[in-house]
């Protein structure tokens, strides 16, 4: 069985903290923590539609966060410590990411009436930062050609 190596897994763990790195990465629908499912994308997408969020709102979303961010950090110290095969590490990055994006989203729940401008910025950042991206691979394989 092959494992995962040391530079595979900093790899891993060096892109779980990049900036934004989870956008794009899907809210798992639901999370087990100490024996209980939650909801957590339907949790989301229900604080997203309300107009306002009440006080009891306000609440669930912190203890989402401190609960998220508690498995969160178990699957990061499982990533960077145990020993696994590529395919697995994968998995747990993949859970870890979408754990981080749930968090993230769940902040900017907190954050209020601006969240919503925020979001734009962001997501038009990631759709500029892409567009970018593809035209510096359309200019190197132009390169190549040549």
């Amino acid at each position: 069985m092959e494992l995962i190596t040391k530079s595979e897994r900093a790899k891993l763990l060096k892109s779980l903290h990049r900036y934004v790195f989870w956008v794009g990465e899907k809210i798992p629908e639901k999370v087990e923590i100490d024996g209980k499912t939650i909801k957590i994308h339907e949790f989301i997408w229900e604080m997203i539609n309300k107009t306002e969020l009440s006080d009891e709102d306000k609440e669930h979303i912190e203890h989402y966060i401190t609960l998220l961010s508690k498995k969160e950090h178990e699957y990061t110290t499982y990533l960077e410590t145990a020993e696994m095969t590529p395919e697995n590490a994968k998995k747990i990055f993949n859970k870890t990411a979408g754990l981080l994006r749930a968090i993230m989203d769940l902040k900017e729940l907190e954050k209020g009436p601006r969240r919503e401008e925020e979001r734009h910025f962001h997501e038009r950042l990631v759709q500029r930062k892409v567009a970018e991206a593809k035209e510096f691979i359309s200019f190197l394989e132009e390169i190549k050609k040549s």
